[in-house]
């Protein structure tokens, strides 16, 4: 049921708002702020940036990617008590002040330079309670499923990349707002059918890429996700879940190299076309620092630091991060202290030398086996 899956906030004092959804996010990039336009080389650009196709090196299939979240150990117990209570009035009120989140997403992709496809699934959801005078429950449920195919090529070779991808998705959910009157009445059934609300729908997103060749590589991108807004066709429910708004980002980053170790210091500007986001909440700042088999990384979003790390075990590697979602109107005023992991079995050949890429951050430099995504790859195929 839909409230399996759920992220619960509550607070009492001040008025919280829903959080910007994204549809799929790497656990790399939430260890350094999120800002990973710029960047990303890997199955991700089909959701980050789609010009990072253009640097995939060699034959890549991503088996399995699984990521989870939660910011609570105790979200179950939670979660069982809205199950099973039969007075969710009183359960709502002895809530207050506590945050509860947790998340699921699995994906397997197909890439090689130029192009990628992929399936994948996400979903998570919000309950919280505002305004404690005269309550009201807002809830905010998605389950997305669906696939994606991209492809890049490069105008200036190695200097101007630019890509596209098509998404083809089911979602599941939506967003409702009990009032006070209504919860007096409320019944588990109810938030349950409230979110049964599925429709599907087609997204496109286009991004750029540019390299001046120098020692640190600098590289600035712009990305366009769900040009024109992405709506759905109703397919369950009284209707069909909320479009998805365009968003425009622009950004940059650096690539320091030396024997052993590579850096990758990287910001992203969001929602540049949203008058109605917070100044605060559009900035994103991030470092990778890659070794051997181990990376780390720091950043800051929304107003809060982020940190991860990363370790490459050849056929599988390992990311984890902890990152500040704000719930409020504006950053600082609400934090939700998020921890993510993610597990993701890749394998990559390139037998004969025909799928080189088009040097990339991960096919030119750094610490060999030492970063992610295509850095990765590197790793396994230098060694074999």
């Amino acid at each position: 049921m839909a409230l399996a899956i759920s992220l619960l906030v509550i607070h009492a004092s001040a008025t919280p708002s829903l959080p910007l959804h994204e549809t799929w996010t790497s656990v790399r990039a939430l260890g350094m702020g999120n800002a990973y336009t710029s960047i990303v080389d890997d199955a991700d650009s089909l959701f980050y940036n789609p010009a990072g196709i253009n640097s995939v090196s060699g034959l890549n299939w991503t088996i399995l990617d699984l990521h989870a979240g939660l910011d609570d150990l105790a979200i179950m117990q939670t979660l069982n008590s809205f199950k099973d209570s039969s007075n969710i009035t009183s359960l709502i009120q002895s809530e207050y002040g506590k945050y509860h989140w947790l998340n699921v997403g699995t994906k397997t992709a197909f890439t090689f330079p130029h192009f990628g496809v992929a399936l994948f699934g996400n979903a998570d959801a919000l309950l919280s309670v505002a305004n404690p005078p005269y309550p009201e429950l807002r809830l905010q449920y998605y389950q997305d499923y669906g696939g994606v195919v991209g492809f890049g090529f490069e105008p200036v070779p190695s200097f101007i990349k630019f890509g596209l991808d098509v998404k083809y998705m089911i979602r599941t959910g939506t967003e409702s707002i009990f009032t006070s009157d209504q919860l007096a009445t409320l019944k588990t059934d109810q938030i349950t059918a409230a979110l049964q609300s599925a429709g599907s729908g087609y997204a496109m997103d286009s991004g750029l890429l540019v390299t001046i060749p120098s020692p640190i590589r600098p590289t600035l991108s712009f990305v366009w996700k769900n040009m024109g807004c992405t709506a759905f066709t109703k397919t369950a429910g009284a209707i069909a879940p909320p479009r998805i708004q365009d968003e425009m980002i622009i950004g940059g980053s650096l690539e320091i190299t030396a024997p052993l170790i590579s850096i990758y210091p990287s910001l992203d500007y969001k929602y540049l076309n949203r008058a109605d986001v917070q100044f605060g909440k559009k900035i994103s700042l991030g470092v990778e620092v890659s070794l051997p088999i181990l990376s780390i990384r720091a950043g800051f979003n929304q107003g809060y630091y982020t940190a991860g790390v990363g370790v490459n075990l050849g056929v599988m590697r390992v990311d984890a991060a902890t990152y500040g979602e704000e719930l409020g109107e504006y950053p600082g005023q609400i934090e939700d202290r998020r921890y993510v992991v993610q597990a993701t079995f890749e394998i990559g050949f390139d037998p004969l030398g025909l799928f080189g890429g088009s040097g990339s951050s991960s096919s030119k430099g750094g610490a060999e086996g030492s970063g992610n995504g295509s850095s990765y790859r590197r790793g396994l195929k230098q060694r074999r």
